[in-house]
Order: C-alpha cells, then structure tokens, then sequence
C-alpha cells in the first residue's frame, strides 16, 4: 500500500495554543536531520488513524517536498481521550531501520463458534529491514487454528528482506479452550433440586 499523504506545518507555538486551533502539535525527527516542532491538521490525522492505524507509513509534506515518515508516537488526554501530541520519524526509505510494528490478528470470530479464544502475549513485535518494506501491520490469521496452537515469532508473515528482531521460539499467541461459567441460575436450579438420591 502506497503512503498515505499528510501535511505538516512548521511549529513557534506552544502545545495547548495549537490545539485550540484545531492542530495537533508534534515533532519530526530522523537520522540526519534536527528535530522540527511542527503541527498537523487535526481533521486529516484523525481520518488517518481511523482509517489506515496509529502506525501507518506516510508521506509527510513539509514546506512542499515529501519525506517517508511513520507515527512513531502519540500521547493522549487520559481524561478525554482525545489525540494532543504525534511524534513522526522520517527516513530514507532504503535505509534498514529497527521499528516496532502493531500484530492484527484476523478470525478470532471463527474461534468464538469452536469454542476457543485467543491469548495474545504481545501487541506488537520488533522487526529490522528497509524502512519502505515494513509493513504498517503484520496480520496473523488464526480462523484455522485449534486448542492448544502456538503462535510463534517465527510463524509470522513478513515481506521478503524484513525480518523479526524477537527469537523464533518466543510465543506471540495461544489459542485455548474457552471455560464455561456456571450462570446464577442454573446454580439456583441445582441446589432447589437437591441432592442426587440413589434408589437401591
């Protein structure tokens, strides 16, 4: 998928003075560059991250010429939960970078109907390669997957020339038997009904 477009804007304002005009503050940084306070429309970063993730590859337009980036940062109000502050890291897109990246696990609604659930270790995992070939999201498709199934770094789909900075035998995922609770009344029904009496 093609990096999605976001323009920035140079930042001589404090945080708070940005957000009351509907900007969201941030930095740009990168190997090679000094850090530059900028700003981002507060409409076009909250379609993306809606529609594309938190971490998604970007194309960031400053003073009109494009740089590779990526959402390496947010921070929000804890109160309201609103976005207040994006750190972005630009590279060159052959440069090999170390980043982490989010796991988006597919077909856990299949699970539900085997009765299993899915136990997620982690949210994300380290990978190393050059920074236009990782990926914004590794899926991992567990619809087929049965009691007991590991999931391990190794087993993770990734493009050719990115690789998996975690050792191959750490467990990202187990799937596991879903445990059945006894509801309050069929509890009721079982001590109304009393013990089991054997007829002789």
């Amino acid at each position: 998928m093609a990096a999605v477009k976001l323009e920035a804007f140079v930042r001589d304002q404090k945080g708070y003075k940005v957000r009351r005009e509907n900007f969201i503050p941030g930095v740009l940084y990168g190997k090679g560059i000094d850090s530059i306070p900028v700003k981002f429309n507060k409409k076009d970063v909250d379609r993306i991250i809606r529609d594309y993730g938190s971490r998604t590859n970007l194309t960031v337009v400053l003073d009109g010429k494009g740089m590779f980036g990526f959402i390496r940062d947010t921070a929000k109000d804890f109160i309201t939960g609103e976005l207040i502050h994006m750190d972005i890291q630009v590279a060159d897109e052959e440069a090999e970078i170390t980043r982490d990246v989010p796991l988006v696990f597919k077909g856990t609604d299949k699970l539900v109907y085997k009765k299993l659930i899915l136990q997620s270790n982690v949210d994300e995992v380290v990978v190393k390669g050059k920074a236009k070939l990782i990926p914004s999201v590794i899926e991992i498709d567990v619809s087929e997957a049965n009691s007991g199934d590991v999931i391990m770094a190794a087993d993770l789909d990734l493009p050719e020339g990115v690789v998996c900075v975690e050792r191959d035998d750490n467990p990202i995922a187990v799937v596991i038997e879903a445990k059945v609770e006894e509801t309050e009344e069929g509890a009721e029904e079982t001590e109304a009904a009393g013990p089991e009496v054997k007829e002789e």
